[in-house]
């Protein structure tokens, strides 16, 4: 039966609250205040540096070549479907999960460029938890008219989202439920029509997904390139106030664990949240909801936030050397252990995430405790150890 997959119910999600957490409707006592940076000799840009040239660089770069791949491997896909294309599509899938894989560690890079034109690049790159299949099935039937441009069309019809969808979706109806929005006669097609018609839509998306993927890299790039721009605040015409503001803005990142993978990711799925089931378990508020790739993206998220944490490996230098300098070796360690705790247990996961929804939605609230635990001294004794602000994302709540 056609469904449609419009992910609105996550957005309501962070207003609406169940039980099991609590929330508060004032903001947090460090949200906006000034932050003076505490008393020390640490080099901050140095730990800029580091974090910029061992992790968020290589993550970019890493990325652009990864959806070169892809696209070569879908454009083998579609070649092959004239005969037997059971290997080639499996490609495709296998470097679509290496591609998400990345870009899911780069989801707690959203500063500078990811940030500009309210999150555009960002959005073109991967819109969860804006997503529309209706959409993506309504552009198939477009993109074979002349004048299409992939380029111009809104996030919600293109990127990794709708990659997925693609690729894993082995019902060939239009997922349109809502009376006049459908393609077409789609359904009316042979299953080759549309297998060919949706795998040449999916070229034209990945095709896209490269270009913007090497714009995010061109952008932090060369002299006048952002990662530049980063490890030089606070010097004579930097865009920032003093250094101490750019680490504020890397420490913003990080809190993408907060909202996003714990509770749009976990609680909301889970019903510690409204979704679309009340509150109760309910596997179509999942993010992966074809790939089922829930835990590896949440696995990235985490990995991320350890190597920003680190600074990259061992020698590197990160925001754990910054607390380790000003005093606070306790917080040091126990932020490391919780993060390295949290990402054991979502690599030791048995079942995807629908599954588990269905079959044991306590493993599910394990875990989203687990990353609370990270998340509750990130809101706490890291920035005020730090003298660091909350974003307002996750100011005003202690869930």
């Amino acid at each position: 039966m056609a469904h449609s997959l419009q992910l609105s119910a996550l957005a309501l999600a962070t207003l609406v609250v169940a039980c099991g957490e609590s929330t508060s409707s004032r903001q947090g006592d460090q949200f906006g205040q000034p932050s003076t940076p505490p008393s020390t000799s640490f080099d901050q840009n140095q730990m800029l540096e580091s974090m910029t040239d061992n992790v968020i660089l290589p993550t970019f770069s890493e990325f652009a070549n990864l959806t070169q791949t892809l696209d070569n491997s879908i454009g083998s896909y579609c070649s092959a479907l004239s005969g037997s294309y059971a290997d080639a599509l499996a490609q495709a899938q296998t470097d679509w999960q290496a591609t998400m894989t990345v870009w899911q560690m780069a989801e707690l890079m959203q500063i500078g460029p990811l940030l500009e034109n309210d999150g555009s690049l960002r959005n073109k790159i991967y819109s969860w938890p804006n997503v529309s299949t209706c959409a993506v099935d309504q552009d198939i039937v477009l993109a074979e008219q002349p004048g299409y441009d992939v380029a111009a069309r809104t996030s919600t019809r293109k990127g990794l989202d709708a990659l997925e969808y693609l690729l894993f979706n082995n019902n060939l109806d239009h997922t349109c439920t809502v009376f006049g929005t459908e393609p077409e006669g789609w359904n009316s097609r042979t299953e080759d029509d549309r297998r060919i018609a949706r795998c040449e839509f999916a070229q034209l998306l990945s095709e896209d997904l490269n270009a913007n993927a090497s714009e995010l890299l061109a952008a932090w790039q060369g002299t006048n390139g952002y990662a530049a721009i980063l490890k030089n605040a606070g010097s004579a015409g930097s865009p920032f106030a003093d250094v101490h503001e750019a680490v504020n803005d890397v420490s913003d990142s990080l809190f993408y664990t907060d909202k996003q993978t714990k509770d749009a990711k976990l609680a909301t799925p889970v019903g510690l949240f409204a979704n679309d089931c009340g509150l109760s378990p309910c596997a179509q508020n999942t993010e992966s909801q074809f790939a089922f790739h829930s835990f590896e993206n949440i696995a990235a998220n985490l990995e991320a936030l350890l190597q920003l944490y680190m600074g990259g490996e061992d020698g590197d230098i990160g925001f754990k050397d910054y607390l380790l300098d000003v005093g606070d070796s306790e917080t040091a360690e126990r932020m490391q252990a919780e993060i390295e705790e949290a990402l054991a247990m979502t690599k030791a996961m048995d079942r995807n995430l629908k599954q588990l929804l269905e079959d044991d939605p306590e493993q599910v609230e394990q875990l989203h405790a687990e990353i609370k635990d990270v998340t509750d001294i990130m809101k706490n004794d890291f920035i005020q150890s730090l003298a660091l602000e909350l974003p307002a994302t996750s100011a005003g709540d202690n869930d």
